[in-house]
């Protein structure tokens, strides 16, 4: 009887484990977050997801007009969490819709609805309509409405930006774990918990996203360069947002580029390499090698426009509150070197500051600045905005229109036949209704 007895609990074993470990092989792992693009080019894109374990992946990309495979890749990911794939996914064709597929350890993994269709840029040197959103102050863990998100994904932008504080650290180091590696996990944390936020599933799935940070995603208010866990920091930031890059060379830092059509996007980094001012001393936001970087890309850019994004405001002067005002000397300097070298198309696109504004700095007809500049900002995502009761405690004599104190976001649209393209900056409200539109010719935008 006993060698019966263990003949049938063995087949009983075996049958439980063929009809049990496919059921949990779909349970073991599943797709805390995304699918999420990024840096999209002409022919290849970035696909970030995060898993809930570690195991073996393959991310597969599919054309969508002919279902044909066409790029795979497939690494392993490994602990500690987060447990992120990172796909880079080549051989497209410019203007065209993907769909991707993932296997994990070799079984289909079900991607969470709605699913991503990846759309690729026009090839460089075409001049196609352009369409791009930004906003910045998307503190989602006090703010959850829906409305905006929905807003922006109906729009169909060709990309998102995030300028700055897509999600909020504490207000004081001391509300921060002691140790490096504890305040890295509490980081980690904060960035999870915003990239699972429910109503962002929409707008990841209708396009790719960038980001740079501000102060609040970077450490606590005001922080600059001297913030204790900013390299940790920069650790979580990266984890969490497929950038086209980050830094140049051994600098590192937020800093990247894209480009969609003849519109260039350069997303500045105003926190990794700032100096606060001093009675002393002047200070500095951007510093000496991002803008070397910065000036190197200009002079090499072909772009109709070439958009500047920073989480601060760039033209704007507040006395007390954070702007690259506080930097007089970097910024003039900056500014008279982009007249100096002829460089068109400057336009600035900026957040932080809890409602959005139109800032246009005029041309000065006896110097060389001989276009004008105009800087965009809009806040707040998900942020409470400042009362409009507050107007008279902002001046700003360059503003152009009235200030937007209610949720807002930005859409950029570029258009119109080679030789006669014009840019349109516009500020939406949480329904998308426009509420501030300002379309800029691209002649306007050069030196005389």
């Amino acid at each position: 009887m006993t060698g019966v007895f263990r003949f049938s609990f063995y087949i009983t074993v075996m049958v439980l484990l063929l009809f049990t470990v496919p059921v949990r092989r779909a349970w073991a792992v599943h797709v805390v977050a995304g699918p999420v693009a990024g840096s999209i080019t002409p022919d290849s894109a970035r696909v970030w997801i995060q898993l809930s374990t570690s195991d073996r992946v393959k991310v597969r990309c599919f054309d969508v007009t002919t279902g044909y495979q066409v790029s795979a890749m497939g690494t392993t990911v490994l602990g500690p969490p987060p447990f992120i794939v990172n796909a880079a996914l080549n051989d497209l064709l410019p203007d065209h819709d993907y769909r991707i597929t993932l296997l994990v350890n070799g079984h289909p993994l079900p991607l969470p609805l709605p699913h991503l269709i990846i759309h690729t840029v026009p090839a460089y040197g075409t001049f196609k309509p352009v369409h791009v959103a930004f906003g910045s102050c998307a503190d989602t863990a006090v703010y959850p409405a829906k409305t905006i998100w929905r807003s922006i994904a109906q729009l169909q932008p060709q990309a998102f930006i995030f300028a700055g504080n897509s999600s909020y650290l504490p207000r004081r180091v001391s509300r921060f774990p002691y140790t490096y590696i504890h305040a890295y996990n509490f980081i980690l944390t904060r960035y999870d918990q915003a990239r699972t936020f429910g109503p962002l599933r929409g707008l990841f799935s209708v396009c790719p996203i960038y980001a740079t940070w501000d102060d609040r995603d970077f450490g606590t208010p005001h922080a600059d360069a001297s913030f204790v866990f900013k390299h940790d920091s920069f650790l979580a930031f990266e984890q969490f947002w497929p950038n086209p890059g980050y830094g140049s060379g051994t600098t590192l830092g937020t800093f990247c580029h894209f480009r969609i059509s003849d519109v260039a996007f350069y997303l500045l980094d105003d926190r990794s390499f700032r100096v606060n001012s001093a009675p002393q001393a002047p200070g500095k936001m951007l510093g000496t090698r991002q803008i070397a970087w910065l000036k190197r890309h200009l002079l090499n850019s072909s772009a109709t426009f070439k958009v500047l994004v920073d989480g601060d405001q760039m033209l704007a002067n507040y006395p007390g509150h954070e702007s690259w005002g506080n930097f007089p000397r970097e910024r003039r300097n900056f500014i008279h070197w982009i007249f100096s070298h002829d460089v068109s198309g400057v336009v600035f696109l900026s957040g932080h500051r809890r409602f959005g504004e139109l800032t246009r700095r005029k041309p000065n007809p006896n110097g060389l600045d001989q276009y004008p500049l105009y800087d965009l900002t809009s806040s707040s995502l998900a942020a409470q905005p400042i009362p409009a009761g507050q107007l008279l405690a902002w001046p700003n004599a360059q503003r152009r229109g009235m200030p937007i104190f209610e949720h807002n976001f930005g859409f950029i649209n570029a258009g119109g036949p080679p030789g006669n393209r014009h840019i349109t900056l516009q500020l939406r409200n949480a329904q998308g209704v426009i509420v501030l539109s300002k379309t800029i010719l691209a002649t306007d935008l050069q030196g005389q």
